[in-house]
């Protein structure tokens, strides 16, 4: 199993996006057959379950490996004092895994926030529910006669100041993640 995850994080997402395109439209026109209507293109929770299910190899790899560097110990004492495997995961592993945890979180929300290609696929509804790199990209191509500098630097203040504000958060967390287990000692 653990092969196979290894295995996703061979494939670039870009170059599966026509197939889940081709498999979410069959299944809405399929939908629509059936019940009228289809809610898999043009939907941002179907977006967010694509984004969740390409971004599984990584995480997975990143944790996995965190969590086999983790002594076996703490897991063992909390058995002994009566902790069952969910409690022991809970309150002994989870915290200890914080700093891996973060920086899954972190390079998933960077790699996502500014991702275009698959939302300009997925939503590809005129006039629908975009994200924000789709919507500045729009917006940008818009004003290709007149440019109005004012309103597409706003945009990026927009696109760029979560992230900004997302890493000053985690700033200290995030380096303890990628450095943690670089010097034994």
């Amino acid at each position: 199993m653990n092969t196979l995850f290894m295995a996703g994080l061979f494939i670039n997402v870009n170059y599966i996006v026509v197939p889940i395109f081709l498999m979410l439209r069959d299944g809405d026109n399929t939908l629509k057959k059936l019940f009228g209507s289809g809610f898999l293109l043009n939907n941002l929770f179907i977006l967010a379950l694509v984004y969740a299910s390409t971004a599984l190899p990584f995480t997975i790899y990143l944790l996995s490996s965190y969590f086999a560097t983790l002594p076996y110990d703490f897991e063992e004492a909390a058995y002994i004092d009566g902790a069952g495997y969910f409690e022991a995961m809970v309150k002994i592993m989870l915290p200890l895994a914080k700093p891996a945890i973060i920086t899954v979180v972190l390079f998933n929300f960077l790699s996502f926030w500014n991702e275009y290609i698959i939302s300009m696929t997925l939503l590809s509804k005129a006039g629908g529910t975009r994200t924000l790199p789709v919507g500045l990209m729009n917006l940008m191509q818009g004003q290709q006669a007149k440019a109005q500098y004012g309103i597409m630097y706003a945009g990026l203040v927009l696109v760029m100041l979560p992230t900004l504000i997302l890493y000053i958060l985690v700033q200290k967390k995030l380096t303890e993640g990628m450095t943690v287990g670089g010097v034994k000692g």
